[in-house]
């Protein structure tokens, strides 16, 4: 109960606890050994003694972290928290020892350094807990999480504040330091236990983050002149090193105004130190109950930009009440808003901007921001108190006209951060993309690779295999490596290579074909060099009857078919038509070589191609695969002499997988030609499905307005593989023509059809029995065809908003690194409008249960009645439409 109270999903509480344990330690430890510090402070040195402290403080603050820094360029995280926290350990105990002995035995510089070294300590060991929290947490798990965490440092606040009185009293407040020691001590074991935490989730693949020893191997800089840069150069980190420069600077400024006003109202000490102990009190337990249970549920109700102006405009409104009422009660709702909501909301928020930092940036930069930049606000906000009330003589309450200015400036650094934060997911999310495009490319250049090394393999079965797959190529793999082969004792392998050749109209053999057709033993060799011969010179193939006696009629007729339609005087069409129509009558595989052959003739003859037209038609409608290709190819060549009686016959062969490559590129160089076939088919739900699943490609490919148009009106298609080639097409469309706008209040429908469709397949998913065995087969399919429901959604999103990367978001989603999928999330969070994103996080947002995504299918739509109701739904579905009379009868019953 108390973990879905506090929105802690299974596998987090322990690294919540530990990090809440981690931090409260510190914080707590701190709170004693600052109050142990004041006390003994003042017990030696008056107030006014003070201010050189505290310069002294944030000098020292500086050259730490320099040395901080610069060690961790030599140690990973972990080593150095812990090293960190050893040393505060035993520096404690030291302290301790030294203080127990009477005051005129205690060494002279002893206070001083203890000052200065408390307020090192209360720097950078909160932001090693902050630190830690980022390298073990996602986006997502730090917007529920970091609240509780966050919630550590408020408990601190208050039980160190308790502790303080109670020990102090009874004790001595030297005794204080022995406590923090102990404290201290208790952390490194914190810090091994997280970091195993963070381990045990890498190896169940829950983090893809490097380990201790990947990041001391990491390029990271080191000293405070190298992180500035990093800093510099990063306009993310930049506007979180403005929110917190300017929220020290305005909250220092707060801090004075209410000390002076209470002053001012209470003038005696004790009642005075009475009342801040009551704020404090009270301020702690709004501030702990703030964090528990508001901090989680604003980040995920508004996100991270709103969550950003919170404590900005809660100071506005008590500035406001100072500079107009000037009382105790204006001074504490200025306060207030303060340290109720900067140490809670506005903590965990800032937090969070650092998530989407690659990791060796966030150590160094977020030591940098958060020690030196923290201190630089401080010091130029005691600066505006000195200049307001020394040069310009403003009271107390007239400071606040400073701080709204100075709010101004902070509401201004917030909005930046917020965008800056998105556009760092983006990033992010573009980088993986990158990568997973890479990664085809890489494939792709390994399959040339893999074919490169079957064609210099020893084995002809190898290289044969190697030629039979070039054979589908535009061009051969490696030319070269082709016309080498010219030469292999294999005669087949010399066969497929000049083949190969004479499909690629290499001309540079020539003298290789020559001696292949005068002393090549073998007769298919000597044919395939005189078609080569025919194709590429002015060879007769008459001439060289001497060498063709033992050749295939078939070879001599395809090379008198070349030499006879070659332009020029001997070119005799009527002749070229016979042989042909002879080709057309052949069969067995002599007359496959023949048609082939013949089709390649026809792309040649693009000076006079309408007088084959019923030869070119019988070979595209050739029920051989690699005739067709042929004759389809060479109709796409000749298509502007007025070949577009093709069409209907190249369309109703683009189902064909061996075909539908020849038959997309053909089609497309028809042109506007084609559409209204294309059209056609798109319409006709009766038609083979192939074809109509591949005709969307054909109108990207043509690209017209008369394409786009076909397209548009079928994106209401019953079939889910149509609907997807028709949305993925009109996506790249509106790349290739940004200028062209689709009506928008028709994809708005397409896309509110769509997710209630996927909502709908969430209820039919929880009708499955995940113990059935013979329902495995019906999930797997209703899996597959949700997978391609989310795609649909996304690239119909893009066509309503082309600004976000919604491609880069889709490939995060689909990642299997949870930390991608989480900033995937959380960008469009941010980039979705906001009636987009109420309905379609629920969907993509893993922390949503399958069970909670029907409930919301259920009030959104209702249940899902009679089976015949979800066949229609489904009908036109061939994955879905198993699964759905799988599921039919228990969702009838479920309905009831």
């Amino acid at each position: 109960m108390l973990s879905r109270l506090l929105q802690i999903r299974e596998g987090e509480s322990t690294r919540a606890l530990l990090l809440f344990t981690y931090l409260f330690l510190v914080v707590t430890s701190y709170v004693v050994t600052k109050s142990t510090r004041d006390a003994l402070f003042l017990e030696q040195y008056s107030a006014a003694s003070l201010p050189y402290a505290d310069i002294a403080s944030s000098l020292s603050v500086g050259a730490v972290m320099a040395v901080y820094l610069r060690l961790g360029r030599r140690a990973g995280p972990r080593t150095l928290m812990v090293g960190s926290l050893v040393v505060f350990s035993v520096t404690s105990f030291v302290f301790w020892g030294l203080t127990g002995s009477s005051r005129s035995a205690e060494p002279f510089w002893m206070l001083p350094v203890l000052y200065v070294w408390a307020s090192v300590y209360g720097v950078l060991l909160p932001a090693q807990v902050w630190m830690l929290a980022n390298h073990v947490l996602t986006t997502r798990e730090a917007k529920r999480l970091y609240g509780i965490i966050g919630s550590g440092a408020i408990m601190g606040w208050i039980v160190g504040g308790m502790m303080t009185k109670a020990v102090a009293a009874r004790l001595g407040t030297a005794n204080l330091l022995l406590m923090t020691g102990i404290a201290l001590a208790l952390c490194p074991l914190l810090v091994t236990f997280i970091w195993r935490e963070r381990g045990d989730a890498e190896r169940r693949g829950d983090r893809v983050s490097t380990a201790d020893d990947a990041a001391r191997r990491l390029p990271g800089p080191g000293g405070l002149r190298q992180s500035f840069a990093v800093v510099w150069r990063s306009p993310h980190l930049r506007a979180i090193a403005g929110v917190i420069c300017l929220s020290s600077l305005v909250t220092t400024v707060a801090a004075w105004q209410f000390r002076a006003i209470a002053k001012s109202a209470i003038p005696e000490t004790d009642a005075l130190a009475a009342f801040f102990g009551t704020f404090n009190v009270y301020a702690g337990l709004l501030s702990l109950a703030t964090q528990l249970f508001l901090t989680s549920r604003v980040l995920r109700r508004f996100g991270l930009g709103v969550a950003l102006l919170v404590v900005p405009l809660a100071l506005t409104a008590g500035s406001f009440a100072v500079l107009i009422w000037a009382s105790i009660g204006s001074a504490v709702l200025l306060k207030g808003s303060d340290q109720v909501l900067r140490y809670s909301i506005d903590r965990s928020t800032v937090e969070l901007l650092y998530l989407p930092v690659p990791e060796d940036q966030t150590r160094h930069a977020k030591a940098f921001i958060d020690t030196v930049v923290w201190r630089i606000g401080d010091c130029l906000g005691a600066i505006c108190v000195l200049a307001g009330v020394v040069l310009l003589g403003l009271s107390a309450p007239q400071i606040s006209i400073v701080t709204i200015v100075l709010l101004g400036g902070w509401i201004a650094a917030a909005a930046t951060a917020r965008r800056q934060y998105v556009n760092s997911l983006r990033t992010s999310l573009f980088e993986h993309r990158v990568d997973a495009e890479r990664l085809s490319q890489v494939i792709d250049r390994s399959t040339s690779d893999v074919l490169t090394t079957a064609l210099r393999s020893d084995d002809p079965s190898d290289i044969l295999y190697a030629l039979n797959l070039l054979k589908d190529r535009e061009a051969p793999l490696s030319q070269t490596l082709i016309q080498r082969l010219l030469d292999h004792p294999s005669a087949d392998i010399r066969r497929e290579a000049i083949a190969l050749l004479t499909a690629a109209n290499d001309a540079t053999v020539v003298p290789q074909a020559e001696r292949l057709l005068e002393k090549d033993p073998d007769p298919s060799v000597r044919a395939e060099a005189l078609i080569y011969l025919a194709r590429m010179t002015e060879t007769d193939p008459l001439a060289r009857l001497e060498r063709l006696e033992d050749v295939g009629g078939a070879s001599i007729s395809s090379a008198m078919a070349i030499f006879l339609a070659r332009p020029g005087p001997t070119q005799k069409l009527d002749m070229v038509r016979l042989l042909i129509d002879g080709a057309l009558t052949r069969d067995g595989a002599e007359g496959e070589f023949a048609r082939v052959e013949a089709a390649r003739l026809l792309a040649t003859l693009t000076s006079s191609p309408g007088g084959f037209d019923d030869q070119l038609l019988a070979l595209v409608n050739d029920p051989v695969p690699a005739v067709a290709r042929q004759a389809i190819r060479a109709a796409g060549v000749t298509r502007p002499a007025g070949n577009v009686s093709m069409i209907p016959a190249i369309v109703a062969r683009l189902g064909e997988s061996e075909l539908t490559a020849e038959a997309t590129i053909a089609l497309a160089a028809f042109g506007d030609a084609a559409v209204p076939d294309l059209a056609r088919v798109l319409h006709d739900a009766h038609a083979p499905a192939g074809v109509r699943r591949h005709a969307p490609d054909v109108l990207l490919r043509i690209a017209t307005v008369a394409a786009e148009h076909a397209l548009v009106e079928v994106m209401l298609d019953a079939d889910p593989a149509v609907r997807l080639r028709v949305v993925s097409a009109l996506n790249k469309l509106r790349q290739l023509n940004p200028e062209r706008r689709l009506e928008g209040d028709l994809v708005e429908t397409v896309l509110a059809a769509e997710i209630l469709g996927h909502y709908r397949s969430y209820q039919i998913l929880g009708t499955f029995d995940p113990s059935g065995a013979s329902d495995e087969a019906a999930l797997v399919r209703l899996r597959d065809t949700m997978t391609q429901e989310v795609e649909r959604i996304f690239r119909l999103m893009k066509l309503l908003l082309p600004g976000p990367d919604l491609h880069s978001a889709y490939e995060g989603l689909r990642s299997s690194a949870p930390d991608i999928r989480a900033n995937a999330v959380e960008y469009l969070e941010h980039a979705l409008p906001p009636r987009m994103r109420e309905l379609l996080m629920p969907l993509l947002d893993n922390e949503v249960s399958v069970d909670e995504r029907i409930a919301i299918a259920e009030r959104m739509a209702g249940t899902v009645g009679a089976s015949e109701q979800m066949l229609a739904a489904l009908a036109a579905s061939e994955e879905l439409r198993a699964a759905a009379r799988d599921a039919a009868n228990r969702l009838e019953g479920r309905s009831r």
